[in-house]
């Protein structure tokens, strides 16, 4: 059968897990040069054990400002049929722009909306790293979980219906990613009605989860900080200075060697940073506290874990040749 749902995780066969795409692009950049492509199968078992294939799409690109944004995604290969029961196909899905029943005029936007986005999340719960758990793969961290509360089960000798899911992460690039398209794809009607769901703030929109620095404000640990600006290197560690001020004041972020050391991707980190002389810019997005200097004379955005830290390159600098 045909997929009729976005691909959000596919089986690495080179890595023997699965993976969403943003976890696959830090992986790919995280090998030492010469860098080589993975290998995807579907996730559903039934697929897999029928070797159906699913296609890598720009995971292999470095996350960067364009013109044209193409977010990395999963494809369904045409020259493969995925098993009746795989988690991307639901028959019941009819045509796409018919009116679910008893959805309303804006739900009826709000999932048309959703449609157009490659890995839509609707849970982010960056508390998971304070429960003392490891640094999760991306098998439990980016996986799925069922509607809450879970739909009851039907008797065994009812006829198959999927039950309706929604995706969690903790990644916050994936977020990130999420974010991105949905400011370079949906109309500002469309990216007003995102919604995402924090464990412990409740439902909040995706657009108000994201603060641009200049309206940042001291001790505010529950937004996504973001903003672009330049770097400077200290050994593996770095400082991000923010173009722009807040209340006239500098506001940087520093990365200290030691915290780089201690991330197992760091090298994806020093990979998109080793651009710093071909880019005009750097854009950072971080899950963090804005605090206050000592003196009062800047700010500082402190992040505890670089899990909690994105980065995307911004335009190439212009050549002579342009």
């Amino acid at each position: 059968m045909k997929t009729s749902k976005s691909i959000t995780r596919a089986f690495c066969v080179e890595l023997q897990q699965e993976l969403s795409i943003v976890a696959a692009r830090r992986e790919y950049f995280s090998q030492e040069p010469p860098r080589t492509r993975f290998s995807f199968l579907c996730s559903t078992e039934a697929c897999r054990a029928r070797g159906v294939k699913i296609t890598g799409v720009r995971y292999d690109v470095k996350p960067q400002e364009h013109p044209t944004f193409v977010a990395a995604h999963f494809r369904a290969n045409p020259n493969y049929q995925h098993h009746a029961d795989c988690e991307w196909v639901d028959e019941a899905d009819g045509v796409e722009d018919e009116p679910k029943v008893k959805e309303t005029e804006e739900e009826t936007a709000l999932r048309k909306a959703k449609r157009k986005l490659d890995d839509y999340i609707d849970v982010f719960d960056p508390s998971l790293k304070e429960r003392g758990k490891p640094e999760p793969s991306s098998v439990t961290a980016d996986k799925p979980v069922e509607d809450s509360p879970a739909t009851p089960k039907a008797p065994s000798d009812a006829p198959k219906s999927k039950q309706p899911t929604e995706t969690r992460t903790n990644n916050l690039e994936r977020l990130v990613d999420s974010f991105r398209q949905a400011q370079a794809n949906l109309s500002k009607e469309e990216f007003a009605l995102l919604t995402l769901r924090i464990p412990g703030q409740g439902e909040v929109s995706l657009r108000s989860y994201f603060r641009h620095i200049k309206f940042a404000q001291v001790s505010d640990d529950r937004r996504v900080l973001y903003g672009g600006g330049l770097v400077e290197r200290y050994g593996t560690g770095f400082k991000f200075k923010f173009f722009d001020r807040l209340q006239g004041k500098l506001v940087t972020l520093y990365v200290s060697p030691a915290q780089m050391q201690a991330y197992r991707s760091s090298r994806y980190i020093s990979e998109l940073l080793s651009h710093a002389d071909e880019v005009r810019f750097f854009t950072v997005f971080a899950l963090g506290t804005l605090a206050q200097s000592p003196s009062g004379k800047s700010f500082s955005v402190e992040i505890e874990d670089l899990r909690h830290l994105a980065i995307v390159l911004g335009p190439a600098k212009k050549t002579a040749a342009d």
